[in-house]
């Protein structure tokens, strides 16, 4: 990190923190939209299976049931991926309000990235940590 690092005015931070919540937050809207893709996937090979099975003895019944659970499985990795990017937008959320407030500083968001792995949540946007460790560059 250069030496102008320590010339971000706490306003600065705050303002980045609320950007990093809202690229999280746009990512928290794609995989919330998948995630209402895939439960309705799910919903709706249920009730074919119900269908099938309640007209009779069905012989691709396991394998129906089992391809049902893989969804639901998924389902369940990115329920837990959403409530990864939440908790690391509400983080942002919060450090921007504290910084507002005139508390926090670049440490403490600095501190924030290491403990949360941030940069591993972004694609191409930058974070502070990936500046000051060189991992954002290309």
């Amino acid at each position: 990190m250069n030496d102008d690092a320590g010339d971000i005015s706490r306003a600065e931070l705050a303002e980045y923190c609320r950007t990093q919540a809202a690229i999280l937050a746009g990512h928290l809207e794609r995989l919330s939209a998948e995630l209402s893709d895939l439960l309705e996937e799910i919903d709706r090979d249920t009730a074919d299976a119900r269908a099938a099975l309640a007209e009779g003895p069905d012989a691709d019944a396991e394998a129906t049931v089992a391809d049902i659970e893989a969804k639901q499985g998924r389902a369940q990795a990115k329920q837990a991926e959403i409530d990864e990017y939440r908790a690391l937008a509400d983080g942002y959320t919060e450090l921007a309000e504290d910084l507002a407030d005139g508390s926090g500083n670049l440490e403490a968001v600095l501190e924030f990235e290491i403990d949360t792995d941030a940069p591993t949540y972004f694609d191409a946007e930058t974070t502070i940590l990936g500046v000051a460790t060189g991992s954002d560059d290309e």
